[in-house]
């Protein structure tokens, strides 16, 4: 995944806080991805706006003295979702 790629959640999910979780769902599904707060912060600021870079100076700004930790967590929950079929990726600038 290079900076410059742009995530945008699939179509069909949605998330659901369930006792103090966060769970990820497919519309018509019976799978359901656990995501912890952080997951599901990244997921709502993956909506096809914003580069996996700005996701990370955006949550590097909300954390200071992070950053590193901040852009791993982005990388490996971004990787994780779209394995799971639940995030897209294009390579680009985000529109707007």
């Amino acid at each position: 995944m290079v900076p410059q790629t742009v995530p945008k959640q699939a179509f069909g999910f949605f998330v659901e806080e369930m006792e103090g979780e966060n769970l990820l769902y497919r519309l018509g599904g019976h799978k359901a991805i656990h995501l912890n707060d952080t997951a599901t912060v990244i997921w709502k600021l993956c909506d096809g706006s914003r580069t996996v870079e700005d996701i990370i100076a955006l949550l590097a700004r909300e954390y200071p003295g992070a950053e590193a930790t901040v852009a791993a967590d982005v990388r490996e929950a971004i990787e994780l979702l779209v394995r799971e079929g639940a995030m897209l990726e294009t390579v680009g600038i985000a529109p707007g």
